[in-house]
């Protein structure tokens, strides 16, 4: 008698240990929520919902969620560039250029770019180093949007002012001044790489080639001579 009255005792305890555990419960939609601490949830449709009803749906509707791509109509992009060419001259650039779409994955782009160029030759250990400031005119092709990566292709002229900074040649044992020039040039492009979305702005990687013509007449084409016209190198920027 005495062990029944201890196990009914013990049933009483967990009967009522388990009725003082306290239940949150919500209306969520047509839906109803147990929630007893994290991790322990329980829902259930809510009693007489009918879920085509609540959501005013069809029988035959199907519902399909997808990412709607946003295209960029106008934007600011800040590049750099590094490049070299077959006669061991390099130069390092910065562009900045508006960004306006024209047609479906077409874009104008418009700005300004500044360039120092140095070159080394072994003619008379000619030695000059160039500063060019320009106009890149670009026509762009590619999806450029801030929800998924993409491909780019570009082609621009930039219209450039270039100036001698400094230009030495050895003459005997001394290293001397050598020709300085000014003048204009036009600088045809083309350009490839990709466009990476990061936060709100786009990182843009990519491969150039550049050919540089001089168009002022003079007796000494420092491109031709010394410094060369064919330049390949790399680019990266930010889309903002």
């Amino acid at each position: 008698m005495k062990k029944i009255l201890i196990f009914c005792a013990f049933i009483a305890g967990m009967i009522n240990s388990e009725a003082q555990t306290v239940i949150d419960n919500f209306t969520v939609g047509p839906y109803v929520v147990d929630y007893n601490g994290q991790g322990d949830v329980k829902y259930r449709l809510r009693d007489n919902i009918n879920l085509y009803e609540f959501f005013e749906l069809k029988r035959d509707t199907t519902i399909i969620s997808l990412a709607k791509e946003i295209p960029v109509k106008h934007a600011i992009q800040i590049s750099g560039r590094v490049g070299a060419n077959r006669y061991a001259s390099k130069e390092i650039g910065l562009e900045g250029v508006w960004k306006q779409n024209v047609g479906k994955n077409l874009y104008f782009n418009g700005g300004l770019s500044f360039a120092i160029g140095h070159s080394s030759s072994g003619d008379f250990g000619r030695k000059r180093n160039m500063f060019e400031v320009g106009v890149p005119l670009q026509i762009e092709l590619g999806k450029l949007n801030r929800q998924y990566a993409s491909l780019y292709g570009l082609f621009g002229l930039t219209p450039t002012f270039y100036s001698t900074i400094n230009a030495s040649k050895i003459e005997g044992n001394k290293r001397v001044d050598d020709v300085k020039k000014s003048g204009f040039l036009i600088a045809p492009s083309l350009e490839f790489g990709g466009n990476i979305p990061v936060g709100s702005i786009i990182m843009r990687i990519g491969v150039y080639g550049t050919y540089k013509i001089n168009c002022t007449p003079s007796d000494y084409d420092v491109y031709k001579k010394c410094a060369g016209h064919m330049f390949l190198g790399a680019k990266i920027g930010i889309v903002l």
